[in-house]
């Protein structure tokens, strides 16, 4: 009983996959949007750092003043004065400030880039797993219920009088080892089904497909990378801050120009009014110290940093996508050789004939499902190459 339980249980795991509609990596990419409450939190917090980069005027406030005398002795009456003035920093102050804001704008937005980039491809990943395991579901069923008849098989020829208790223990050591792999793979099975349940956001969330979609090799690393670097956020997000600190450097030497304020006041006495325009001008000499050094090595440091972070994504860029490339045409000499040679069906023959022992069998056997589980060891590795070097443009 305990046999056919394990059997159905790895049947009932993987038939989904051939019964009901498969829907692909892109209806899924969609849900995660949708559902992900780490990425509609990211979305929301890129939004309000957007908002806040322009929270500040670019002018200061107005300056309004007013004051009120009276006099001692108080014959010679009441003064009261009235002030309104405006400052302005020099125009390209203003320009940079203005640039600056902007590129905070988008700093938020590649930031919230990036979150998404890597939650997509967490669950890309995920769906890729599940294919995986659920393949690996399919062949362990197809080997239990071997196990099953060859144990079965040699109960009754050990009734019989026709084997060893050799044979007869092997086929059961066979079957208990077979049995457990199957319940071990199911439960990897199991936990990446709930993975993509938490990516996604959605209990009991359905996802059907059983293969991976085909893969293409690219013609040119270098045309293919040109194209990558355009659409990678990360690189774009250092960008961003290598631009955002050359802008400050320029604010820092810019904000050593004088601040000009220029406004209207009135004076009023007992029997006389004067009223007229007030010029102010703000020197920085003091708040200003250090500011300018203090730009210039933050811009050193991001434009070192960015450069440094191009070179190893283009290293390991190339390194993947040369695998990638052997793994394409690996897959696809290991599937045709497989289909070529595959004889698993004529040792089931030759075992119930009695033409060859139960060793040589188990051992021709495990060696053709070794080498469709490598099939999809391969397959599965493509795919998740495959994955990651397209991430960005997702």
């Amino acid at each position: 009983m305990k046999k056919i339980v394990i059997i159905l249980l790895l049947i009932a795991w993987a038939l989904p996959a051939r019964l009901d509609a498969q829907p692909h990596y892109a209806q899924v990419l969609k849900d995660v949007e949708a559902n992900n409450p780490v990425l509609l939190a990211a979305h929301k917090r890129a939004e309000a750092e957007q908002t806040a980069a322009h929270v500040g005027a670019l002018l200061p406030n107005p300056e309004v003043e007013a004051a009120y005398y009276w006099g001692d002795p108080s014959s010679i009456g009441v003064r009261w004065d009235l002030g309104v003035s405006q400052s302005f920093e020099m125009p390209s102050v203003l320009v940079r400030r203005a640039r600056l804001r902007n590129l905070q704008e988008q700093a938020a937005d590649l930031g919230y880039q990036v979150i998404r980039n890597a939650t997509l491809l967490e669950a890309q990943l995920t769906c890729a797993d599940l294919i995986y395991y659920r393949a690996l579901g399919m062949i362990y069923s197809r080997r239990c219920e071997a196990a099953i008849r060859i144990a079965e098989l040699y109960q009754r020829r050990y009734a019989a009088g026709d084997c060893s208790i050799l044979d007869y223990n092997r086929a059961q050591m066979n079957l208990a080892d077979v049995q457990n792999r199957a319940v071990e793979i199911n439960l990897q099975g199991d936990h990446a089904v709930h993975d993509l349940q938490r990516i996604v956001g959605i209990a009991s969330y359905p996802f059907h497909q059983s293969a991976y979609d085909d893969v293409v090799v690219e013609s040119s690393f270098e045309d293919w990378y040109e194209q990558m670097e355009m659409k990678n956020p990360s690189l774009r997000l250092l960008d961003n801050q290598a631009e955002a600190s050359r802008n400050q450097l320029q604010l820092s030497r810019a904000q050593w120009l004088p601040e000009m304020s220029v406004g209207y006041a009135s004076e009023n006495i007992v029997g006389e009014t004067f009223r007229g325009v007030k010029v102010g001008l703000t020197l920085p000499l003091w708040s200003q110290q250090r500011a300018v050094k203090a730009s210039r090595l933050a811009e050193a440091a991001a434009t070192e940093e960015l450069a440094s972070l191009r070179v190893e994504w283009f290293s390991r860029l190339q390194c993947m996508f040369h695998r990638h490339e052997a793994l394409i045409r690996n897959v696809r000499n290991l599937k045709e050789a497989f289909q070529r040679c595959n004889s698993i069906d004529l040792l089931d023959k030759a075992l119930d004939a009695g033409e060859i022992s139960l060793e040589q069998y188990l051992l021709e056997a495990d060696y053709y499902y070794s080498i469709e589980m490598q099939i999809w060891d391969t397959a599965h590795e493509l795919e998740q190459l495959h994955l990651q070097l397209y991430s960005i443009t997702l």
